[in-house]
C-alpha cells in the first residue's frame, strides 16, 4: 500500500510537470507543447529547416504517402544522394588572415561587410558558411573568405 501511495506521488507529481508549456513554432508557427519553457521548435526536422534557410543553404522536403513502394523511395534517396552541383562552382580563397583577439576579427569581419556570423569560443572550433571559415587555433582566429563571397559583399 505505502508503494502504490509513493508512486501515484510521483506519476502525478510528473503529469503536472510534463509538457505543460504551450509556446509557437519558430520555423511552422505552430502551437506545440514543450518540457522546457525556453523550446523554439516543435521539431528536429523544424530546426534544421529553419536553420538551413536562415543560412540561406538548399532545403528539400518531400511529401510521400504512407504506403509507397520502398524501392520507389530508395530511388528517390539515391537521386538525391547523388546530386551534384553544377560545374565551375569551385570556390578559391580570396582571403586568409591570421587573429590574436575577437575585437580584431570583429572589425575585420566588419570592414568585409559580414553581419551574420558565429565565433568560435572553444579550442579547435570551426564556424562553416558558404564562403566563409572561422577556425579557433589555441589563442589565433583563422578567417578564410572565399573570392566569391568577397565580390558579393
Amino acid at each position: 500500500m505505502q508503494q502504490q501511495i509513493a508512486l501515484y506521488r510521483t506519476t502525478k507529481g510528473f503529469q503536472q510537470n510534463h509538457k505543460s508549456t504551450a509556446l509557437k513554432c519558430t520555423h511552422c508557427e505552430q502551437d506545440f507543447l514543450a518540457n522546457r519553457k525556453t523550446a523554439k521548435f516543435c521539431s528536429s526536422s523544424c530546426r534544421s529547416q529553419f536553420w538551413m534557410t536562415k543560412n540561406q543553404k538548399k532545403v528539400i522536403t518531400i511529401a510521400v504517402p504512407i504506403d509507397i513502394d520502398d524501392a520507389y523511395l530508395d530511388k528517390i534517396k539515391e537521386m538525391l544522394m547523388n546530386y551534384k552541383p553544377e560545374t565551375g562552382q569551385t570556390s578559391y580563397f580570396g582571403k586568409e588572415e591570421t587573429f590574436a583577439t575577437e575585437k580584431e576579427l570583429r572589425e575585420f569581419m566588419k570592414f568585409n561587410g559580414f553581419e551574420d556570423y558565429k565565433i568560435p569560443k572553444h579550442d579547435m572550433g570551426i564556424y562553416y558558411d558558404e564562403g566563409l571559415i572561422i577556425k579557433k587555433i589555441e589563442d589565433n582566429f583563422i578567417v578564410k573568405i572565399t573570392a566569391k563571397s568577397l565580390l558579393e559583399h
